[in-house]
């Protein structure tokens, strides 16, 4: 894999746009209350947490992240579990900011972490330094069966190196208004909506019908930004390989956005605005994507007394990847042994168990979800729908994912763009928005072939 991620991908890669999603499910989201300053790598002026062995001989391992009181408890757990002379210096450090720092760092020649997160829309630059221990090879011999299939391209760089461990579930599906879909579709229940609306043409002609039904008052989706992230969340075929752009699965996301525009049935709505956060709330306005984070972090603060409103089901052509977070070893840390052995256990089924006793994680150990007691999640939101049956078990029928790449940053960047313009510019058609899609890449990125 090339090493050369520089500066012109800094501020996509630390600038994290809305499409990419929250890096955490449900229990996830970050329960730090102050932060590091950006790129700066000393340890005397962050909020760190201490844990695990209080023995003066023990091996203190440094790890960044944003979960700092439930990362202390899991460590704590792990110690008391198997016993390891370990000890833990946690620094928190803000998503947004973990690039940066990471950069800062190896810039400057300070002493690495043993264990830097990575989350979703930076992995991928982050991987293409270059710098990171492969942990299916030798001493560490990971066993890809403690995590979920679809998740090794996401934690693999361009040699097909393991270069990161998964310590969530990132699979998404479709949430629904369960008054509106009953009044427009005939039915509330996700088995026969899904069924109902088993592909992306029926979607459009069944939104048709929505929208002449309410007189064009009803939207399927309140953005086009929510259908960006499913529809290319769906499309595994990678857009940048070898330094050549394909531009196949852009084009047929951009077709389709169009023609749902086009159509009348979505609503020209961006989705980092005051308007969009309130449509949750609303009555015309039906499908949104959900991730296992959404509906506590996103649908239950923006629809507050919506309790029993909501209904996920499996999207039209299957679930898809949204967000995540993952660990990573630098080759240069002082204690990889004893990090991986950590992050090893919060993979294994003993420790994923743990995890979700101690802090309820559902964190990515297949195994795990064979019982019934971990394969759930239920949210006010959602009645007394087990949406951890979607989210955790039917997800993983059919889910794929495109293979993490170091320009993911910039193609998300990109994608911004033009979404922003499509919604907009109602006349700049299909063509036009590829065209755009293919010049933004091309000037960012000027050696594509």
């Amino acid at each position: 894999m090339k090493k050369r991620v520089l500066v012109s991908l800094l501020m996509s890669a630390i600038c994290l746009p809305m499409l990419v999603g929250c890096g955490s499910n449900t229990n996830m989201a970050s329960s730090a209350s102050s932060a590091s300053t950006a790129g700066d790598a000393s340890e005397d002026d962050e909020t760190t947490v201490k844990a695990g062995s209080t023995s003066e001989d023990a091996t203190r391992i440094t790890m960044w992240g944003w979960n700092a009181g439930d990362i202390e408890k899991i460590f704590n757990a792990y110690v008391e579990q198997t016993g390891a002379n370990v000890s833990l210096n946690y620094v928190t450090v803000q998503q947004t900011e973990a690039f940066q720092k990471l950069q800062t760092t190896v810039s400057a020649g300070l002493d690495m972490p043993d264990i830097v997160p990575s989350e979703a829309g930076q992995r991928g630059t982050m991987v293409g330094l270059g710098i990171w221990e492969d942990l299916s090879a030798d001493p560490y011999n990971f066993d890809k069966s403690n995590m979920f299939d679809y998740q090794v391209n996401l934690c693999s760089d361009e040699d097909g190196r393991l270069v990161a461990l998964p310590m969530d579930i990132s699979s998404a599906a479709l949430a629904y208004k369960k008054e509106l879909t009953k009044e427009y579709l005939g039915t509330d229940d996700p088995d026969e909506l899904a069924a109902m609306l088993p592909d992306w043409d029926t979607f459009l002609k069944k939104g048709e019908e929505v929208r002449d039904k309410s007189d064009g008052k009803v939207f399927m989706f309140a953005s086009l930004t929510g259908i960006k992230q499913i529809l290319d969340g769906q499309n595994p075929q990678p857009i940048i390989t070898a330094n050549t752009l394909d531009m196949t699965s852009p084009n047929k996301t951009i077709e389709t956005m169009a023609k749902f525009r086009d159509a009348g049935i979505v609503d020209n709505m961006d989705e980092t605005s005051v308007a969009y956060s309130a449509s949750y709330a609303d009555d015309i306005h039906i499908f949104y994507p959900c991730a296992s984070w959404t509906p506590a972090y996103t649908i239950a603060p923006n629809d507050p007394n919506g309790k029993d409103r909501w209904g996920l089901m499996i999207p039209p052509e299957g679930c898809f990847s949204w967000g995540g977070t993952a660990n990573m070893i630098p080759s240069g840390a002082p204690h990889k042994n004893e990090a991986f052995d950590f992050l090893n256990w919060m993979c294994s089924l003993e420790g994923c168990k743990t995890v979700y006793d101690v802090v309820n994680w559902n964190d990515s150990n297949p195994e795990m979800y064979e019982d019934p007691k971990y394969a759930q999640l239920y949210s006010e939101s959602f009645g007394d729908q087990n949406i951890g049956e979607i989210l955790f078990v039917k997800a993983m029928d059919n889910i794929k994912v495109r293979p993490i790449s170091e320009y993911d940053a910039t193609i998300s960047d990109t994608w911004s763009l033009v979404i922003q313009a499509m919604t907009s510019d109602t006349s700049l058609d299909a063509a036009g928005a590829e065209q755009m899609f293919e010049e933004e890449l091309r000037n960012k990125i000027t050696d594509l072939k």
